[in-house]
């Protein structure tokens, strides 16, 4: 149960960042949703039920096909992709991902950074949690 509230809190967290973020979700190990907020869904909305269990389990296997370098070539920060109207952005978070939708307008750097600052905060809190 507080693993869940944490989660949303993130999520939340994370949508309001910049005005410009539409989604931030959480897909588990399986490519499962499990957490999800929207500033505003329409970049979804026209996805079925199946589209979006697939899109969800396609997140993570790119992030895990990624991950599968990470003692070669060093660990993965996150994955970049570009669309028409969005930015999709992948971001390793325990045995899942951390799935942000963003409008394609805006600066990619300060945006990665903010959000990467925030999973880390929130993946060493859980920890801590874990350890007491």
């Amino acid at each position: 149960m507080e693993r869940s509230l944490e989660l949303s809190n993130l999520c939340q967290d994370i949508l309001f960042i910049h005005p410009m973020t539409r989604c931030s979700s959480f897909i588990n190990r399986n490519g499962r949703l499990i957490e999800s907020k929207f500033r505003d869904d329409r970049n979804i909305t026209g996805l079925t039920r199946q589209e979006l269990e697939m899109l969800y389990m396609q997140c993570k296997l790119q992030s895990s096909m990624n991950e599968e370098f990470d003692k070669k070539l060093g660990r993965l920060s996150y994955t970049l992709i570009k669309r028409e109207s969005t930015l999709n952005f992948l971001f390793p978070f325990f045995n899942g991902v951390i799935f942000v939708i963003m409008d394609n307008e805006i600066s990619i750097h300060g945006i990665v950074n903010k959000i990467s600052e925030l999973i880390i905060k929130y993946e060493f809190d859980l920890e801590v949690k874990k350890l007491q």
